[in-house]
């Protein structure tokens, strides 16, 4: 089974205006930029007022960056030129070749909030060996800080994987030797079904595994309703609650699941992932794309386990635009998984930048896309069972997005320039990135761990608009809120953070009980990661 590391940003968000609702048309404003263009979001943080209050640029300040590619596009002696890149950046390794160079997009946002900060890319790779060598790389080159926005489906949900445990590693090295990581949550929204294996009693045809009941009642369906519209494709991450393999052979799945994809009359298999997963990886990974003139956008899904004991839990992600739904038995579950989940990293969910006070709409909202939290830590990293199983707050904070690049992204009808607008977490992330940096020139004694709680702390509260009444505090939509530069600078400048303790998240998040498991699951309080 290969493995993939891709960005998890998809400008294809940005194809239609209908599907973000603007509230408002924004006439053009005046950035102060030293390139062709600025990101909108240096205004709706307020990362300019900033800079200009509290007299920093960066400078000092070794951002790391790892996407996928940074210059295979050959744009970034021109980023120069037109002053949209520093001078000041290097590449440690590209990717070979191919790539949509969007490194150098998340450079160009942190270049126009933090222009004296020093930019030093690496990629990815294609495999977790990769990315975690590069967060070392990175981290031995003397980077201060390091953002990434690349994920795979096939990185564990349940327990921190290698590129997990290698950002754990690195920011909670001793002393200034530590790094602040900042990943992006992901664009998943809430795409994710979550519970117990229910085993059925019906069996599927072809290999005979028994199948999962969907129904949590006392009746019966083995097949669970899903909308994917005509030309839309869609891809599903299904995982279950079994140890990875580790690098010593040891560990890996003691049972072997399958998904299934059935036709609206639930009759036809259409698609299926079946992997012998015995020993290996408990994952599957389904792809499917209802072509042009299909004759149908309803399908059903069927999970089955075809081997081994009965898992205590079962969870899939889809990575789909925004008109796939889970029409029935849906648990609208977490879906920042895997490396953006890392205790070690301050996750990052996205806002338009237009939907945020600095342009007119208070408290913030959030993208629908944004990926929301909540997804448990069950197992350690040699895959035994935690003693207290954890929910870790994610993301902590939101940061704009639908921003202005040279050349990434899709230019939007609701700005009045001609440039691209970059939509994605992978867009927000790069702007905490670089306000971190702003917080560093001001004091550069900050570690990891004060850096994440500052940005916490002065965030500005927004809600989920999913849940009923307003969410103070924390939410799994939002976090904290939205990321507020001049609070956070001036906190850091001072030392002195909000004397107030992060509020607490709704009572409705206090504890979550999953019978089959016999576990009770604590949600961590631990603003200082």
């Amino acid at each position: 089974m290969k493995l993939i590391y891709k960005t998890i940003t998809s400008v294809a968000i940005a194809t239609s205006t209908a599907i973000f609702g603007l509230a408002m048309k924004v006439e053009a404003m005046t950035f102060t930029s030293g390139g062709l263009t600025t990101t909108q979001g240096d205004v709706a943080m307020k990362a300019n007022i900033a800079r200009s209050r509290f007299n920093v640029n960066g400078s000092g300040v070794k951002v790391g960056i790892i996407s996928d590619s940074f210059n295979n596009l050959n744009g970034a002696v021109s980023d120069v030129a037109s002053g949209d890149l520093p001078t000041n950046f290097s590449v440690i390794q590209d990717m070979p070749s191919g790539g949509s160079d969007e490194g150098r997009a998340l450079a160009q946002i942190i270049h126009d909030v933090a222009p004296g900060a020093e930019l030093i890319f690496h990629t990815s790779g294609f495999s977790p060996v990769e990315f975690s060598n590069a967060i070392f790389t990175l981290a031995d080159a003397g980077v201060d800080l390091i953002v990434f926005d690349v994920a795979s489906p096939f990185d564990p949900m349940f327990q921190d994987g290698i590129v997990a445990q290698a950002i754990d590693t690195v920011a909670s090295r001793p002393g200034a030797s530590a790094v602040s990581f900042f990943a992006a949550g992901g664009n998943q929204g809430s795409l994710s079904y979550e519970s117990p294996f229910n085993p059925s009693g019906v069996f599927e045809p072809i290999f005979g595994g028994e199948l999962h009941d969907f129904d949590p009642g006392p009746e019966v369906d083995t097949f669970q309703q899903i909308k994917l519209p005509q030309g839309e494709a869609a891809t599903i991450s299904f995982q279950w609650l079994a140890p990875y393999l580790l690098a010593d052979g040891s560990g890996g799945a003691p049972n072997d699941l399958d998904i299934w994809l059935y036709d609206s009359s639930a009759t036809n298999v259409l698609a299926s992932s079946t992997e012998d997963n015995i020993g290996l990886n408990p994952v599957e990974l389904l792809d499917f794309l209802n072509e042009e003139g299909s004759t149908s956008e309803l399908f059903n899904l069927a999970i089955s386990n075809n081997s081994g004991p009965i898992p205590g839990l079962i969870k899939y992600v889809v990575d789909a635009g925004r008109d796939f739904q889970i029409n029935e038995f849906n648990t609208a579950s977490g879906t920042i998984v895997g490396n953006p989940n890392a205790n070690g990293a301050l996750t990052v969910g996205a806002a338009r930048y237009t939907q945020t006070p600095a342009f007119g709409v208070d408290p913030a909202q959030p993208e629908f896309f944004s990926s929301a939290g909540g997804s448990p830590i069950l197992l350690d990293p040699d895959g035994n069972p935690l003693a207290t199983p954890e929910i870790r707050r994610k993301p902590e904070v939101i940061a704009p997005d639908g921003v202005n690049t040279t050349f990434f992204g899709l230019d939007i009808p609701e700005d009045t320039d001609n440039f691209p607008n970059f939509f994605g977490t992978s867009a927000s992330v790069a702007h905490v990135a670089a306000v971190a940096a702003l917080m560093l020139e001001a004091n550069p004694n900050l570690d990891p761990e004060t850096i994440y709680s500052i940005l916490q702390e002065t965030a500005l509260d927004m809600d989920d608009p999913d849940t009923p009444g307003f969410d103070r505090g924390f939410d799994f939509a939002t976090g904290y809120g939205l990321i507020d530069a001049v609070g956070a600078l001036n906190a850091a400048r001072t030392l002195n953070t909000p004397t107030e303790s992060v509020p607490e998240p709704s009572s409705a998040l206090g504890l979550l009980v999953f019978s089959a498991l016999g576990a009770v699951f604590i949600i961590k309080n631990n603003p200082k990661k």
